[in-house]
């Protein structure tokens, strides 16, 4: 017995300590310098989940007079974690919505199929002075005009006619956004577009579409696109870039890659409400539909929205430029 007790505070101490580098693992893997590594970016994505598993455990283990000292270091790791994601799902309070407001629509159609008719009616519901629509070609643009001509919209397409929708980015924009000029660009392994004047000034809108970095080599190349994003937040006035990013800012290189700009999401409570899987409830899913604003904008609405025929929800914002609004945040 006495040689016993020795092997058991050993053996509980060992569980501890795997159970806490367990919860590091997949909570905080940004700080463990993974989050940016396959397979860890996929772990990273679901850190709120994870972060919220790891303090039930510790909970449920707290209850065991031999497991506490498991629970004190699992409970740590969740609180490390919780205190990186709870900032997300706190609302503060914002002005109501004014007319001058700026309107922002994304939607990731996969690859064409989102339903035409359900869009079309969205649009015209909310009337968004500017819509990105990553994995939607001339296919389906084809399809959608149509349906929203009569509301003035025109499209752009990031890649030449007959390009897969999947590998293309579609643009429009509101009457109310005025002349606006648009063009595509490169740099990214997808084109995206890029628009100036009209209701923007001088500002630029990137409508984007990044590499799922679904493999070691995937990985490299999402870091290269977000790398991209990172040079177009450092110029002298923060543009706006919405679309699908294929991370969360769980991910670092996201948050570096956004640094002098903030997410529309800030502040509304709704920064952990997910856009993708849309088959699971948003509160399973994760946030990888994006619209980032000037650090100085003001959020006056944002809702994650359902289009029928897409693995993703959409974007929503509602934004408030400032005349300080390209001010970098430290």
């Amino acid at each position: 017995m006495v040689e016993g007790r020795p092997r058991s505070a050993r053996r509980r101490l060992g569980t501890a300590v795997a159970l806490g580098g367990a919860a590091a693992t997949m909570v905080l893997p940004d700080r463990l310098g993974l989050d940016h590594r396959f397979p860890f970016v996929g772990v990273a994505a679901f850190r709120p989940h994870l972060t919220a598993s790891a303090l039930t455990a510790a909970a449920l283990l707290a209850t065991r007079p031999r497991s506490r000292l498991a629970a004190a270091v699992v409970g740590a790791v969740g609180l490390a974690g919780a205190g990186a994601v709870v900032g997300r799902a706190i609302r503060r309070p914002a002005p109501a919505p004014a007319p001058a407001d700026l309107t922002i629509l994304t939607v990731n159609v996969l690859n064409g199929r989102a339903d035409t008719g359900e869009l079309s009616t969205l649009i015209a519901r909310e009337a968004p002075d500017f819509v990105v629509l990553p994995e939607a070609g001339s296919d389906f643009r084809d399809k959608l005009m149509p349906l929203v001509e009569t509301l003035g919209y025109r499209s752009w397409i990031s890649t030449a006619p007959g390009a897969k929708d999947g590998q293309s980015v579609t643009m429009l924009a509101a009457p109310r956004a005025g002349d606006v000029r648009v063009r595509s660009g490169s740099g990214m392994r997808l084109r995206h577009l890029e628009a100036t004047g009209g209701v923007l000034g001088a500002r630029v809108l990137f409508a984007v579409h990044t590499t799922a970095p679904m493999s070691r080599r995937r990985a490299a190349r999402w870091r290269r696109d977000l790398a991209v994003v990172r040079q177009w937040c450092r110029a002298p006035a923060a543009p706006i870039v919405a679309g699908d990013f294929n991370a969360t800012l769980d991910h670092s290189p996201l948050r570096a890659a956004v640094r002098g700009c903030r997410s529309a999401a800030a502040g509304t409570g709704c920064g952990l409400v997910g856009t993708y899987p849309s088959s699971v409830p948003p509160w399973r899913g994760i946030q990888i539909d994006h619209v980032f604003v000037p650090a100085g904008t003001v959020t006056t609405r944002f809702e994650v929205v359902d289009v029928a025929g897409s693995d993703h929800r959409g974007v929503l914002a509602r934004v408030r430029l400032s005349a300080d609004s390209s001010a970098r945040e430290e």
